[in-house]
């Protein structure tokens, strides 16, 4: 489902019940948002949903001060603004929750948006564990709610295509799959910028939430959150979740059956704690996929097409991500922008 799709749906499932429908009809047929977690994505992807017609941003929530006011004047000055999720779920004049904070707050505030009779766009991943994820689902049913996690790439046209090539035959068998994402982040990653004091308008005990308690430090805030255990996974959650929804779609599955993975961090020496190089290989009834993330080196798997234009190029032949289907027929190579087809030889 695409996001606008979402925002109409809700609309639509909000008007199911005489309250959600009273409500709706005062408001001329509006959808209210509350953005929680304004941010760089947040932000990103409320100015779309904002452009749907019948959608309104009216609250805008954030530990950081500064992010709140920032989403308030992009999305809406009448905006009301605070700092704890927990006020925009006692909001009666907000029909849906849009959640874009980092990952390790995903399942709670779904969790406690769907009791509170909100509709929910989650970004992705959805959730920190698979425990997490399945609360979410289960909050969800049980409260019978719109839940829609942030996994656009799967609505791009041309990945329909490799869906109907591969499930046509035309590719042949196809019984192994490779993902990639590669990154070259040496020599220093993140950095190693020291604890400090916390910033002016950061309500860093609420930041941290579920987390283990720990001193401020940048590198653990905004958009370098990702390389520490606490609050996501690295590169896998990051780019790797769309992708492996990507390969699940084409390849008509919904999870495999083992999983096993190796990495470690060889090279980078900096404050954060994820694997720099990382082998996941997830074992499906039919078929086999191998999942890469490398932040040492960004050429990818190469093989391009003169003249082609690919998702992250930096270079004449580097492919740093995407995915790879090899049959009986041929090998098919996407990535967010092209697919192409090599017959077998």
């Amino acid at each position: 489902m695409k996001r606008r799709e979402f925002v109409r749906h809700s609309l639509a499932v909000a008007a199911t019940t005489a309250v959600s429908y009273q409500r709706i009809l005062g408001a001329n047929g509006r959808v209210r948002l509350a953005l929680i977690g304004c941010g760089g994505r947040g932000s990103e992807v409320a100015l779309h949903m904002a452009k749907v017609p019948g959608a309104e941003y009216v609250v805008a929530c954030d530990v950081y001060a500064p992010n709140a006011a920032q989403a308030k004047t992009l999305l809406n000055p009448a905006a009301m603004t605070t700092g704890d999720f927990r006020r925009v779920l006692d909001n009666k004049d907000v029909d849906a929750v849009h959640v874009a904070t980092p990952d390790h707050w995903h399942a709670a505030i779904t969790v406690l948006a769907c009791r509170a009779g909100k509709d929910v766009y989650v970004e992705k991943p959805l959730a920190l564990t698979v425990k997490q994820g399945r609360q979410m689902v289960e909050a969800a049913r049980k409260h019978n709610r719109v839940v829609q996690s942030g996994m656009q790439q799967r609505s791009a046209p041309h990945y329909r295509e490799v869906e109907r090539i591969i499930q046509s035959g035309e590719l042949g068998e196809v019984r192994f799959v490779r993902v990639w994402n590669y990154s070259n982040m040496t020599p220093n990653g993140i950095g190693n910028v020291p604890d400090a004091p916390v910033p002016e308008g950061l309500d860093w005990e609420m930041y941290l939430g579920p987390a283990p308690k720990v001193p401020f430090n940048k590198s653990r805030f905004l958009s370098t959150f990702r390389w520490f255990w606490d609050y996501a996974g690295g590169t896998i959650t990051d780019y790797g979740t769309h992708r492996f929804d990507t390969v699940q779609q084409i390849m008509h599955v919904t999870a495999p059956k083992t999983v096993s993975a190796s990495g470690a961090r060889f090279t980078l020496k900096d404050n954060g704690e994820m694997p720099d190089v990382l082998q996941a290989t997830y074992q499906y009834d039919n078929f086999i996929l191998s999942y890469e993330a490398v932040n040492l080196n960004a050429h990818g798997m190469g093989g391009r097409t003169p003249g082609f234009e690919y998702y992250g190029m930096r270079d004449k032949e580097d492919r740093p991500h995407g995915e790879a289907y090899y049959g009986t027929n041929g090998a098919l190579f996407c990535d967010r922008i092209v697919f192409e087809v090599f017959p077998q030889p």
